[in-house]
């Protein structure tokens, strides 16, 4: 197989022609619905509902517009990254529907766990233009590792200004150095594992067979191709190779994930605002990325219960009242969490009907 970029895009994986129905999504979202409902409850009470509730109902309107649009800014610089790294791979897709898949697959990603529901969402929309699954694949990689790059450097930029702060008083020295530690050997260990090819071979063949013992009996025939595998990870490797000699779009991809998270950590703030309650602006910043980082270990659906609770905890842990800090959660993901998933929903039946998924 050639190493040429025309290579490297032409399709040789059908569409998926699975992704999420209607009747199962439905019944996945009542079943968060009812998560995230006593989720709040149980905050709720134990911050004290009297007062939680009075502060959510005096919040400031014009700071709660202000959460919309930093998230409406999010999904654009979502889509911004993805379009950078696309081009990458000599792939140009329309603003437009690569908007609404980015929407639809965060939406997906709500529901279901480990956010494979939106990879198949995204994953379909690209196999539809062309573009081979390894090829996909490295776009996913190069975009994670931009991303990881921007949550270091808030990461780090936030826990700088509270230990500045006379926040800083209540930081505790030794989870913090556990935390740089942790994400420095997960870097370590991952840029070891991508430079042993083998290994990756060895290790994604085993997935594809793994996967296949379990999909494979659903949809009653086998699945597996060991030869796809193998070019899967030719394509994999050629992409970062292009990546590399297109270091322009990786550091575009990097200041969208930077925009992405920054646009997060400012409608935490908002949410703080709209309490009533002025907290440093890097306070907010180090809550959201460690409360991120925590809740996304967690095996939950959209981290129902988990985020909110993080988010709680490390608020109080910086000196908030609890009332406070269980309010300003609360309604940072009403507006984060719940508000896109109608819109992301009604982008996907949009990209089926016109047959882009």
């Amino acid at each position: 197989m050639s190493d040429s970029r025309e290579n490297i895009i032409l399709a040789d994986t059908p569409p998926l022609s699975d992704v999420p129905r209607a009747r199962r999504e439905g019944r996945w979202l009542g079943v968060l619905f009812l998560l995230g409902l006593g989720s709040t409850i149980l905050l709720t009470w134990l911050a004290g509902s009297a007062e939680t509730l009075a502060l959510l109902r005096r919040a400031n309107l014009f700071f709660v517009a202000c959460i919309a649009l930093t998230q409406a800014a999010r999904y654009v610089a979502m889509t911004f990254s993805l379009r950078a790294v696309t081009r990458i791979v000599e792939m140009r897709v329309p603003f437009a529907p690569l908007f609404q898949v980015v929407v639809a697959a965060q939406a997906a990603n709500r529901a279901f766990v480990g956010g494979a529901a939106g990879l198949a969402l995204r994953l379909a929309f690209f196999l539809r233009r062309g573009m081979r699954s390894g090829t996909f694949l490295a776009v996913e990689t190069i975009e994670d590792l931009a991303s990881l790059g921007a949550v270091a450097l808030l990461f780090f930029s936030g826990a700088t200004f509270v230990w500045l702060s006379e926040a800083g008083n209540v930081l505790d020295a030794r989870v913090l150095g556990a935390i740089i530690a942790g994400a420095a050997l997960l870097a370590v260990l991952g840029a070891a594992l991508l430079r042993n090819r083998a290994l990756v071979e060895r290790l994604a063949d085993a997935l594809a067979q793994g996967l296949n013992r379990v999909v494979g009996k659903i949809a009653r025939r086998n699945l597996y191709d060991a030869r796809r595998v193998r070019d899967g990870v030719d394509d994999f490797y050629r992409a970062l190779a292009l990546a590399r000699a297109d270091p322009g779009r990786v550091f575009i991809s990097f200041c969208c994930s930077l925009a992405r998270l920054g646009s997060d950590a400012v409608a935490l703030y908002f949410a703080y605002r709209a309490i009533g309650y002025a907290i440093a602006p890097g306070a907010a910043l180090l809550i959201f990325i460690v409360s991120t980082s925590v809740a996304t270990l967690a095996a939950v659906p959209g981290q129902i219960g988990v985020m909110e609770t993080a988010l709680a905890l490390l608020s109080t842990a910086l000196g908030v009242p609890l009332p406070v800090a269980v309010s300003a959660s609360l309604l940072f993901r009403l507006i984060s969490f719940w508000l896109p998933i109608p819109f992301g929903y009604a982008f996907a039946w949009n990209l089926r009907r016109r047959a882009w998924l």
